[in-house]
Parts: C-alpha cells; sequence; structure tokens
C-alpha cells in the first residue's frame, strides 16, 4: 500500500514541477533514496559539493520525463570514488575507468559515476581525457548546452552554459564550434537530430546542418553498435515522423540509413491516438521502416548484429507482407491458425504491421482482431500418437504420416475433428 502511495506522489511531482518552473524541477531526482546515500559518501562535510547529476536525467527531470539512465559527475577520481562506496558495501564496476567512468549499484539502481574530465585529444571515436577538478572545464567538453546541465541532491542547478534558456526556449546548441564537436565523436550528427526532434521549437540552424553535411561521412567510422543503440533512441520518439517530413533532415537520415525506403508509413502510426501508437515497439518501428515482401532486410540485420529475435521477427512479417493484402487474411479462422502455428506476438506483429500497408482494411476491424488475439485460446490437437498406437498403428513412418494427416484435416475444419472421421482412420488399420 506504501508503494502505491508513493508512486502516485512521484506522478504527482513529475506533473507539477513540469507545469510550475524548474525550480522545483529536479525533485524527483532529490527524492531517490539511493542517489541520496551515494551523495552522501562521495561528498565530504563541509565542503562544496563533489558531486553533481547531469546530462539526460536533469534535463528529463526539468521536462517531467520519464527517467532511466542516471549518470553524476564528480571531482573525485575513480579510484577514490571506488574506495569511497566499496567502504560502504556498495558495488561497483569498471565500465570505462580509463575514461573515468564507474558503474555502482546499489538496490539493483545504477548510477554511471564520470570524473570531471578535460579532452586531450580525440579521433572521431575516441577521446583521451585528462582528469580535473574545474567543472565549467568539464562543462565544455559536452556536446550541447542542453546536456551540460548539473544539480545537486539539494536540488541547485549548476548551469555554466545556460543549458536551462535553451531548453526552454527549444534552441539544439553544440557547445563551441559544431564542426569541432561533430569531430571529437561523429554519433553526434545522429544525437543532434534525436534532440532537435524531441525539443525544438526552432527551424534549423544552418550553421549546423552544413557542419554536418560536411562531416557526415565520419558516421562510418562509428561502431555499427553504438548506431544501433541511438537509432533505437530515435525510433522511440512520439514525433520520428518529423525527421523525414523535413526535406533537410530527411536527405541526411536516409544517407545513413537508405534502407528507411517506407517513412511515409510512419504517417500513419503518427494519426493513431496514443493507445494505438503504444503498441508499436522500437523493432517493430524499425520493421515499418524497412520491411516488404523481400528478404532485404537481412542486409540490415547482418550490418547491425541484431538479434534473432529481431530477424525473427522481421522474416515473419516480410514472408506474410502478401497475404495482408487478402481479405481473407483478416478472419478470425485465420487469426487462430496463424497464433497455432506461430505465437500470439508475432500475429499482433502482423496485424499492428498491416494497419500501415492495407488501406483497404479499417482500423477499426484491426483493433478488434487485436483484441481478439488477446483473448484467443491456443488449440491443442486432442490426438496423440500413443492413441493411435493403442488402436492398432505401430510406430513409423505410417503413423506419422497418419498423426500429421488428422491434424490437417482438424485445422482446416477450424481446430474441430468430428468422432466419424477418427473412427474411419482406425477402421483401415483394423481391416489391414
Amino acid at each position: 500500500m506504501f508503494k502505491k502511495i508513493k508512486n502516485i506522489i512521484l506522478q504527482a511531482d513529475r506533473f507539477l514541477y513540469k507545469k510550475f518552473g524548474s525550480d522545483k524541477s529536479t525533485k524527483f531526482l532529490e527524492n531517490i533514496k539511493e542517489a541520496r546515500i551515494i551523495f552522501s559518501h562521495l561528498n565530504e562535510i563541509g565542503k562544496e559539493s563533489e558531486v553533481r547529476f547531469v546530462g539526460g536525467c536533469v534535463r528529463k527531470a526539468i521536462c517531467g520525463e520519464n527517467i532511466d539512465d542516471i549518470d553524476l559527475a564528480t571531482s573525485v577520481e575513480p579510484e577514490d570514488v571506488k574506495k569511497r562506496l566499496n567502504k560502504q558495501d556498495i558495488k561497483v564496476i569498471d565500465t570505462g575507468i580509463s575514461h573515468g567512468t564507474v558503474t555502482a549499484i546499489l538496490n539493483n539502481k545504477k548510477f554511471e559515476i564520470t570524473t570531471l574530465r578535460k579532452d586531450v585529444s580525440t579521433d572521431g571515436r575516441h577521446a583521451k581525457v585528462q582528469f580535473t577538478s574545474n567543472w565549467e572545464e568539464d562543462a565544455s567538453r559536452r556536446d550541447f548546452t542542453i546536456n551540460a546541465i548539473y544539480a545537486d541532491i539539494e536540488g541547485r542547478i549548476f548551469d555554466p552554459l545556460n543549458g536551462m534558456l535553451d531548453l526552454q526556449n527549444g534552441i539544439i546548441k553544440f557547445i563551441g564550434s559544431p564542426e569541432e564537436r561533430i569531430q571529437e565523436d561523429y554519433l553526434r550528427i545522429l544525437r543532434y537530430f534525436r534532440f532537435f526532434t524531441q525539443y525544438s521549437k526552432t527551424d534549423y540552424d544552418q550553421k549546423i546542418i552544413r557542419a554536418i553535411k560536411q562531416h557526415i561521412n565520419g558516421i562510418n567510422k562509428i561502431s555499427n553498435e553504438r548506431i544501433f543503440d541511438e537509432l533505437k533512441k530515435i525510433t522511440i520518439l512520439k514525433n520520428i515522423y518529423s525527421l523525414f517530413s523535413h526535406e533537410l533532415s530527411k536527405e541526411i537520415i536516409l544517407n545513413i540509413f537508405p534502407q528507411f525506403k517506407y517513412y511515409e508509413r510512419l504517417k500513419i502510426i503518427n494519426n493513431l491516438n496514443k493507445k494505438s501508437r503504444d503498441m508499436y515497439d522500437i523493432h517493430l518501428i524499425l520493421a515499418v521502416l524497412i520491411l516488404d515482401g523481400t528478404n532485404n532486410y537481412e542486409y540490415f540485420c547482418h550490418k547491425y548484429k541484431t538479434s534473432n529475435n529481431i530477424k525473427n521477427r522481421f522474416k515473419n512479417i516480410s514472408i506474410n507482407f502478401k497475404n495482408l493484402k487478402s481479405k481473407k487474411f483478416y478472419s478470425e479462422e485465420n487469426i487462430k491458425k496463424l497464433i497455432y502455428f506461430s505465437n500470439k506476438d508475432y500475429v499482433r506483429d502482423l496485424l499492428l504491421f498491416s494497419i500501415c500497408t492495407n488501406n483497404k482494411i479499417k482500423i477499426l476491424d484491426i483493433k478488434k482482431l487485436i483484441d481478439y488475439v488477446d483473448i484467443c485460446k491456443i488449440p491443442k490437437f486432442p490426438i496423440s500418437g500413443d492413441y493411435l498406437i493403442k488402436h492398432g498403428y505401430e510406430t513409423g513412418q505410417a503413423l506419422g504420416k497418419k498423426l500429421k494427416s488428422l491434424e490437417e484435416k482438424w485445422i482446416a475444419n477450424n481446430f474441430i475433428i468430428e468422432k466419424k472421421t477418427i473412427k474411419k482412420s482406425l477402421n483401415k488399420v483394423s481391416k489391414s
């Protein structure tokens, strides 16, 4: 009961802080019990704050968004961070200690803790860094002003580059020279479009677009794993279609992902109500962008080393692509058969995908079929091999063929098999 009340209070907090200003907008972060514990062990009594929230968690708290990852910045060096936390029996993992990053785990909550840094050199993929105790230096090496906002455990904001003002005005601004920031890490090209799509209230900055076009080939230096991780963050954006409705962003995104030939389908998803839109997960959005009746998706899956689960979902849609045009496909009888041959998740994928590819079927009818999938009981074939053996069949090919024949008749008859059909088969054995 207490946990339920706490969740209600936290949800109310998010709404109120989003609505009534930034002075209390980090309250959600302040209320994380585990964060307060870590802060207490890294901050020395009587000294200025040695650790602060930074980046995405601060930005999301200010905007009233759900917070998944929590990043902390600290003036304490990595080995000392480990020493202080291990002393308190807090688990610490060396996730990137050469770059000053460790991950603390407390009550199953993860905190990525990075020592303040300044870049010494970079090759567009990795940077050589030097630790510093200067918060302004750390801020100046970050990518965008909206990601260089810090907050301590009491909610006091440290914003040396006016990121709060840019966030409020919907301005996505590189820190310093766009050319230099992009050349430090070419993935920032995609990150720029993600943040612009999510937060911008202005048109594209032509200087930034020119810098991106000039260095677009640098994306080839980035590992496909990092690109795919960033792509997944883009696909969950509510207004992802805006990336393709603007000629500037469309040209660049299609340059990076030429497989996204069917981006116009996103317009259909965009027009659905929230409940329906929420049924499309990251991988189904990718399927909508990529899939047709060919096996072209295999190259995408190979390039980005997708899991077998993703590849199989794509394959399921691809091999059924032509069937989605048939009116017979959308009968409860056929849907039940599909569930029997595959599973409910695969069938939901097909129905949701069909909304984007078959304009002859009413969306309301598709929703009814999805509801049917949820309640449909998966049929179980009522005849076993043991049953046939008891009635005269011997183990071997004949038994397997007969079992398969009876199953096919059972499926064709909408998962009903009459006793006379079984009896007829058994009589043939007794007469032989």
